[in-house]
């Protein structure tokens, strides 16, 4: 099952087609002016991927933030549908940094989990504490995925170990501050 869809987009005469441009033209002719977005670098090589804000938009410290968003890459002259990343939690979307590598990350009190791209897969790292897991098999909720399927199983996890690998994450952006799809959004993500 493929978790992607490739959106044609057609190269301006004369100029490179950059994931900037390829976004700035997307945003224009598919995406409503009601709508947010942002570009991260969370792709392959932390490549620049779009972000649209999806369900409940939220307002902090005068910021517009979004707890579940669309996101699309850049690869081989074409923007491509990525699965999309959810509400995995309390918490707003902010962006994270393990081993030079960003992530967009979300999660609650027990649960985190964080999204990247390489090589066109989407790569997740979800971790659950099991300290209230008394009773119940809470073995595979700690995993590594690509494409949705797991990868690697990390086990149970107690507190201190679940705590461990969610603070190796460094938090590069509390909360993820979309921008109105406008003219003049679009325009400065080009530059």
């Amino acid at each position: 099952m493929l978790l992607f869809t490739a959106v044609p987009t057609q190269a301006s005469k004369g100029k490179t087609q950059t994931p900037e441009l390829a976004y700035a033209q997307f945003l224009s002719e598919k995406i409503g002016q009601n709508r947010y977005f942002q570009i991260v670098n969370i792709g392959h090589k932390n490549a620049p991927v779009l972000i649209i804000g999806k369900g409940h938009k939220e307002i902090v410290n005068s910021k517009t933030c979004f707890r579940n968003c669309k996101v699309y890459a850049f690869s081989g002259g074409q923007i491509r549908k990525m699965k999309t990343f959810k509400n995995y939690g309390g918490r707003l979307i902010s962006l994270k940094e393990k081993n030079r590598q960003y992530y967009l990350c979300n999660g609650g009190s027990d649960y985190s989990s964080f999204y990247t791209i390489k090589k066109g897969k989407v790569i997740t790292h979800e971790y659950f504490n099991c300290h209230s897991a008394k009773g119940a098999d809470r073995t595979n909720q700690s995993v590594f995925k690509k494409e949705g399927k797991i990868i690697k199983n990390l086990g149970y996890l107690k507190a201190s170990k679940y705590e461990k690998r969610r603070d190796s994450y460094k938090t590069v952006e509390s909360a993820v501050h979309f921008v109105k799809n406008t003219d003049s959004n679009r325009q400065h993500i080009t530059k």
